[in-house]
């Protein structure tokens, strides 16, 4: 019996995957103060991506990405496109799993050694996948309005507080509209709506698939929405040059408010928005990669949660020596040489030669009936 998840439950795990540690790590600095325009036209490309997804699904409706895959390419070279989606499925976990580490290093647990954080979410994740993904998706249904809510309240705690300065996200578009181009390709297109690469699996375990696309673009403009909200939080708080030196600028933006004297240092609702944001995020991809590992080895994928999970705090430790590394490499080279092909190369391949095959095969029985 397959797992299934509700339109409700993929809604909000889709809004929690997109936000995740976008609205915390972010990109796109060369936007500068108009990092809302620039979100707001990524949020528009998103709006396309995660259609082109659900188009791609549609094709063979009831089969997963890795069954169209296989389908799609054969047997042998699907099988192996397949196995190399697992290691960057798994290996975009490590990295926002070392997002959170570097967080919780550097402002809450600076003495606690780099190893002891990615492996007790690991843990925690293999847990509660082990569990199901139904399970996992209540999990989401339960917390994933409290983290929209964490980040509401930081803004208006900061309004409340008198601490945003409007005036800085002028002038609009005083450079033109070129900065804002280069933040958006490829880096907020593909960091976060081109990751729905991994959500497409999700997609197809819901009761009522044909209304997926319409989840899917409610989730996406929900999320820029957020994010780009995120945003203008942090530079009408800090500025644009505090926002684009500091590595956690919402949680420094955080550490401003102070209202009526009582409210104070509420860092922990930015914690509370990475911690559980980044445990979705990084255990989507998990789960799909282990889901991966079922489809080639016919094992079910209860069996790879354990050992794949310690691989993944492992990597997530030697992944980069330091933030500043972790960073460069995240936003020069992973977009370029990872992004790009496993998020649009594969699949719009993928999609022309299902729509070659459906041509065929559809000329083939006009040809018999003729």
């Amino acid at each position: 019996m397959k797992e299934r998840i509700s339109l409700w439950q993929l809604l909000l795990v889709l809004i929690i995957f997109l936000v995740g540690s976008a609205v915390v790590v972010g990109a796109g600095e060369e936007a500068k103060q108009n990092y809302w325009l620039a979100e707001l036209i990524a949020t528009s490309f998103g709006v396309i991506i995660v259609l082109g997804y659900f188009f791609l699904l549609s094709r063979i409706p009831g089969k997963n990405i890795f069954e169209l895959i296989e389908t799609g390419f054969g047997k042998v070279v699907g099988k192996a496109i397949i196995f190399f989606y697992i290691i960057y499925f798994i290996y975009i976990a490590a990295r926002v799993l070392r997002d959170f580490g570097e967080l919780i290093l550097t402002t809450i647990l600076p003495l606690t050694p780099v190893e002891i954080i990615p492996l007790v979410m690991c843990l925690l994740l293999a847990y509660a996948l082990y569990l199901g993904i139904e399970v996992f998706a209540r999990m989401t249904e339960v917390i994933g309005p409290f983290i929209v809510l964490a980040l509401f309240l930081v803004g208006v705690f900061l309004f409340i507080g008198g601490d945003l300065d409007f005036q800085q996200l002028l002038p609009v578009l005083e450079d033109g509209i070129g900065p804002v181009i280069d933040a958006v390709f490829p880096t907020m297109v593909t960091f976060p709506y081109g990751e729905l690469i991994v959500c497409t699996l999700l997609m197809t375990q819901t009761n009522h698939f044909q209304y997926v696309g319409n989840v899917g673009v409610v989730a996406v403009i929900i999320s820029g929405l957020l994010i780009a909200y995120s945003n203008v939080i942090q530079i009408v708080t800090l500025g644009v040059d505090i926002k684009v030196r500091s590595s956690f600028p919402l949680l420094v933006a955080a550490r401003e408010i102070e209202v009526f004297d009582f409210f104070e240092r509420v860092d922990v609702l930015v914690v509370f928005i990475l911690m559980f944001g980044i445990m979705i995020k990084a255990g989507i991809f998990l789960y799909v990669g282990v889901k991966g590992l079922e489809h080639l080895f016919k094992i079910p994928y209860r069996a790879f949660l354990f050992p794949t999970s310690m691989l993944l705090a492992f990597f997530s430790v030697i992944i980069a020596d330091n933030i500043v590394e972790h960073y460069e490499e995240g936003l020069a080279l992973v977009p370029y040489f990872l992004h790009l092909p496993f998020q649009f190369g594969i699949p719009i391949v993928l999609c022309l030669i299902l729509l070659i095959k459906q041509w065929k095969s559809q000329s083939s029985a006009g040809g018999l009936d003729v």
